[in-house]
């Protein structure tokens, strides 16, 4: 199974953090990485994303272009909040469907740890993604990972 750890695209400001949307620039950031995506073939079985509005967005910004033939139901859950623990997100993610390409969204700090801790917990200055940017990584049988590529919205112009 390969899990697409996704942080939201950069957002709008606001007084409630739940509700902020994506700015025209995080709309740009999340249809460049879609299409990027898309070109290299990558559609997604699965998609679950935090219920905030900027993560929503994104995820459904990515599936709108990733799944144009497959349309595919995105799955809110407060599993991909950053209160989640690591042992209750582990515990979710051990009852995920048997797939091969889930797509996760969420947000920072969290959603980086998550994808270290998977790699065996490299130090936190090893991998923080940075908004609308994409990891890769590959479950092995034993629950362990491999990063398989890293995606930053600059590298695309966004």
């Amino acid at each position: 199974m390969k899990l697409y750890f996704l942080r939201h695209a950069e957002a709008l400001d606001g007084l409630d953090d739940a509700a902020r949307p994506l700015s025209p620039r995080g709309k740009k950031q999340a249809d460049r990485l879609a299409r990027f995506l898309c070109k290299a073939g990558i559609e997604f079985d699965a998609a679950f994303s935090s219920p905030l509005v900027r993560a929503r967005q994104t995820a459904e910004r990515m599936l709108k272009i990733t799944n144009k033939e497959r349309r595919l139901k995105l799955a809110m859950d407060d599993a991909l909040l950053n209160g989640t623990s690591q042992r209750e997100f582990d515990r979710w993610l051990g009852q995920l469907p048997a797939v091969e390409k889930v797509l996760l969204v969420g947000h920072e700090p969290s959603l980086s740890a998550r994808v270290r801790h998977l790699l065996g917990g490299p130090d936190e200055a090893a991998l923080k993604l940075s908004k609308g940017a994409l990891a890769c990584v590959e479950l092995g049988a034993t629950g362990n990972g491999a990063l398989k590529f890293l995606i930053a919205p600059k590298l695309l112009g966004a």
